[in-house]
C-alpha cells in the first residue's frame, strides 16, 4: 500500500506533477487518467515536470507511467520533460530503466519548499483497473531499452494472461 501520493498543477501550459512519500501502483490510476487528458490536448502544452525531490520509493509501475508521459510529449508535441531529483537512488532508479531517454533528469541540491499543487485523489480501484495500468506501465518501460524487456518480459506474460481470465470472466 502507498503511504505517498501524487500532486499535480498546471500553469499556462507547464503541467509540474510532485511525487511524494511512498508511491506504488495504487496512486497510477488517477494519474494514469489525468495524462490521457493530457495527451488529448491538442494546444496548451509547453513544458512538463516531475519532481521527485520528496520521493523516498517509487515502484516499477509508476516509472512506467512516468515514462509513458515522458515518451508521448515527444513525440506529439516535440517536448522535453524535465525530471527533478534529490536522491541519488531514485535518480539511479530513474536512469537504470532508461527515463534519461524521455526526460532530461535534474538533480538538485535542495528541494524547494514552496509548491501549489493538489493531492491527486486515488480513483476507481478496481482489479480491472489495476491490472490495465500496472499492464501497461511495464509494457511502457519494456519498450525503453531491452534490459528493461528482459527484467519485464515474465511479469507482461503474467498479467496478460491474468487480463485474459479477467475478461473471460466477464
Amino acid at each position: 500500500m502507498s503511504t505517498g501520493h501524487v500532486e499535480y498543477a498546471s500553469l499556462n501550459g507547464t503541467h509540474f506533477f510532485k511525487i511524494i512519500g511512498e508511491v506504488r501502483a495504487q496512486s497510477c490510476i488517477s494519474l494514469d487518467k489525468l495524462l490521457g487528458k493530457i495527451e488529448k490536448q491538442s494546444t496548451n502544452i509547453a513544458s512538463a515536470v516531475v519532481d521527485l525531490t520528496q520521493t523516498t520509493f517509487i515502484d516499477s509501475t509508476v516509472l512506467g507511467i512516468l515514462a509513458k508521459l515522458g515518451i508521448r510529449l515527444k513525440q506529439t508535441h516535440h517536448i522535453q520533460s524535465i525530471m527533478l531529483s534529490t536522491n541519488p537512488d531514485i535518480t539511479t532508479l530513474a536512469n537504470s530503466m532508461g527515463l534519461g531517454q524521455v526526460f532530461s533528469i535534474l538533480t538538485c541540491n535542495e528541494a524547494n519548499n514552496i509548491c501549489c499543487t493538489q493531492v491527486l485523489k486515488d480513483d476507481d480501484l478496481t482489479q480491472k483497473a489495476m491490472l490495465n495500468t500496472v499492464l501497461d506501465a511495464h509494457k511502457t518501460l519494456s519498450k525503453l531499452n531491452e534490459s528493461n524487456q528482459n527484467v519485464f518480459k515474465p511479469l507482461v506474460k503474467q498479467l496478460e494472461k491474468e487480463k485474459k481470465a479477467l475478461k473471460c470472466a466477464d
